[in-house]
């Protein structure tokens, strides 16, 4: 059972944004970003298989949605992808997420988005080996952050 809590508590902190800048981040073009989703006030939800994760709200900022069509990675990871096609509502990851400490978790992940939400599925080893499947789904709640979001 702590293995189970611990790898939802480990797909969550992955794959959870903030998206942030991140100059170890590999793009596969140098083309400029499309146009991807929209800044301003999420919801998340997430699960590893039928087992809900959790749920946050998050304030997205134009950087924030800059770094998605790179692909998603938090502070906690360094993050690269060999495979990274984030366009035309569509993304496919593949690549590694790598610790603090340098162990490094392999992961693919595939889904779909508009303007004001996206889903994605999320399939990844953790550090020890344990198989991982998670879906993370997100929606806009509005343009506008809440007073105590926006100045985070």
């Amino acid at each position: 059972m702590r293995s189970s809590a611990l790898a939802a508590s480990v797909l969550a902190l992955a794959a959870a944004p903030p998206l942030v800048a991140s100059s170890q981040v590999r793009q596969a073009s140098t083309a400029p970003a499309a146009r991807t989703i929209l800044p301003g006030h999420w919801e998340y939800d997430y699960r590893v298989g039928p087992i809900p994760a959790g749920s946050e709200s998050k304030c997205l900022k134009p950087a924030d949605v800059e770094q998605f069509s790179r692909g998603i990675c938090t502070r906690k990871y360094r993050c690269d992808y060999t495979t990274n096609v984030v366009s035309n509502g569509k993304i496919k990851l593949k690549g590694t997420w790598t610790d603090k400490k340098d162990r490094v978790a392999p992961v693919t992940a595939d889904g779909s988005y508009t303007p004001e939400s996206f889903t994605l599925n999320i399939h990844m080893k953790t550090i020890n080996g344990l198989p991982l499947a998670g879906v993370m789904t997100a929606k806009r709640v509005s343009a506008e952050c809440p007073a105590e979001q926006a100045a985070k």
